[in-house]
């Protein structure tokens, strides 16, 4: 009788938990009918990149391919430099600047700067460089979440103005800058070039034929450091907050504090250059002696 019971007991049991497993599996399946695709709790964040018609380095290990014009001034890839033949005079017969302003140049940095984000408009800068004999360039990357990463902003200026390139709204044209970068007769002011030298060939072919590295310079003078906030802070009186380096250069508008953090790496460059240029050309005479 006591097993009977037992069985019975198991039974009723084993029936309440297939009731139970059922209605639980029907209510889920209802429940996940009634959600929309876009509640799902991971939402893919959409890539700026994924507009990019034309990609130069994608995320694949081939090799990397310089730019080559041919004779029709048409882009092939290729393996060799195509600026070669600018590039050897220029260390067979080195022509150092030494003023890399004219006069006093105002240290104040105003208000207005130039934000660049269409053809023309890139077309208009290139007007403006192509008359300049120098002038300075830093480059704002992002990285987080993307492979190789990209250049999400130029920054250039001259001793008048500065200049911000919108190089996501522009990736597919930025050739457009490259002959003026590619002037072996206007120098191009960087610090610390290595970096920002590979990246401009990287996503936009574009190469820099005659640059002044002020990071360079200052280990010929054995500077105690060769930091850009260091050299804002000992000749422009300027201090800076490196930490918005790594912000999201990618967001659009930039915020306040980025456009003053992006104008002042490139705004000073031209100054610190020239206070360098002297050190180096006082360094140089001396040692003759």
């Amino acid at each position: 009788m006591e097993n009977k019971e037992k069985i019975k007991i198991a039974f009723t049991v084993a029936c309440f938990a297939a009731i139970f497993i059922f209605f639980t599996t029907q209510y889920r399946k209802h429940r996940k009918q009634k959600q929309s695709p876009n509640s799902c709790y991971l939402k893919t964040e959409q890539k700026p990149q994924d507009k990019f018609k034309r990609v130069l380095a994608d995320n694949s290990y081939s090799p990397f391919k310089h730019l080559k014009l041919n004779d029709s001034n048409n882009e092939i890839s290729s393996n060799s430099h195509p600026y070669k033949a600018e590039i050897t005079p220029l260390l067979d017969y080195p022509q150092f600047e030494f003023n890399f302003v004219d006069g006093n140049m105002d240290m104040e940095m105003s208000d207005s700067y130039v934000w660049v984000e269409t053809d023309s408009q890139l077309q208009e800068l290139v007007d403006v460089l192509s008359k300049e004999r120098v002038f300075a360039v830093d480059t704002e990357q992002h990285s987080l979440r993307s492979f190789l990463g990209f250049t999400a902003l130029i920054q250039i200026s001259t001793q008048r103005e500065d200049y911000l390139v919108d190089t996501i709204a522009l990736h597919d044209v930025m050739g457009i800058l490259r002959p003026v970068f590619a002037n072996p007769g206007i120098c191009k002011v960087f610090h610390g070039a290595d970096n920002d030298v590979l990246w401009l060939q990287r996503d936009f072919h574009i190469y820099v034929v005659n640059l002044f590295d002020i990071a360079k310079a200052c280990e010929v003078l054995s500077k105690p450091q060769k930091s850009l906030a260091y050299l804002l802070e000992t000749y422009c009186g300027v201090a800076t907050n490196k930490l918005l380096q790594r912000e999201d250069w990618r967001q659009r508008p930039l915020s306040q504090e980025m456009v003053q953090y992006a104008r002042t790496d490139a705004h000073y460059l031209l100054c610190i250059a020239n206070s360098l240029a002297s050190e180096l050309k006082w360094q140089d005479n001396t040692s003759k002696f």
